[in-house]
């Protein structure tokens, strides 16, 4: 299957408005699948035609559709039969659960986030002290403005920036030249 979001529709049932015939890729409906009963739900999705019939039976994809009218239908996509069965007119669609979903909605799952994919996350919690986690190449670059202070000579008093390494340098040897050596007090007897 592919990697589609197919649409559904809770306990839709219809009729064929006319032969579908083996080979034909498009049908039309008595009735259009809604999701709340009267705005019709696009395509892709999936319906069995003739469910209640085990050897007639025929799960198809619905990939274009307007309303009552299905204008492209990928047939027998289970491979149940070695050519597309003819239903007659008035023969039962159903919307139904069916493998054919699942297997999209894997392939959604499978097609997502991995390990090499990059995306986009938008107000995520990250907890990276839990098992297996952890947050790697960060760069100055990456910090949110306003975030590095590089400047420590007069600082917040609350912890809501860091120092850049270069800040801290500046500060610590700054602090240091006013100070007395070690050698300078140990000459003076100190």
């Amino acid at each position: 299957m592919t990697a589609q979001e197919v649409k559904f529709s809770n306990f839709y049932e219809s009729t064929l408005n006319g032969i579908l015939a083996s080979g034909a890729t498009s049908a039309t409906l008595t009735a259009a699948p809604t999701s709340d009963g009267t705005s019709a739900i696009a395509a892709p999705y999936y319906l069995v035609i003739d469910p209640d019939n085990a050897s007639n039976r025929e799960v198809v994809l619905v990939t274009a559709a307007s309303t009552t009218t299905l204008s492209t239908i990928t047939r027998d996509v289970e491979g149940r039969h070695t050519t597309d069965p003819t239903h007659v007119d008035g023969t039962v669609v159903r919307m139904a659960v069916v493998k054919e979903m699942f297997e999209d909605l894997h392939d959604r799952v499978d097609a997502g986030m991995t390990a090499t994919s990059t995306a986009t996350l938008t107000n995520k919690t990250f907890d990276v002290e839990a098992t297996g986690n952890s947050i790697s190449n960060i760069d100055v670059a990456d910090l949110k403005s306003g975030v590095l202070d590089t400047d420590i000579s007069s600082v917040s008093g609350s912890d809501d920036t860091l120092a850049s390494a270069k800040a801290t340098k500046t500060y610590v040897d700054a602090q240091v030249a006013t100070k007395p050596s070690v050698g300078l007090i140990l000459a003076l007897g100190g």
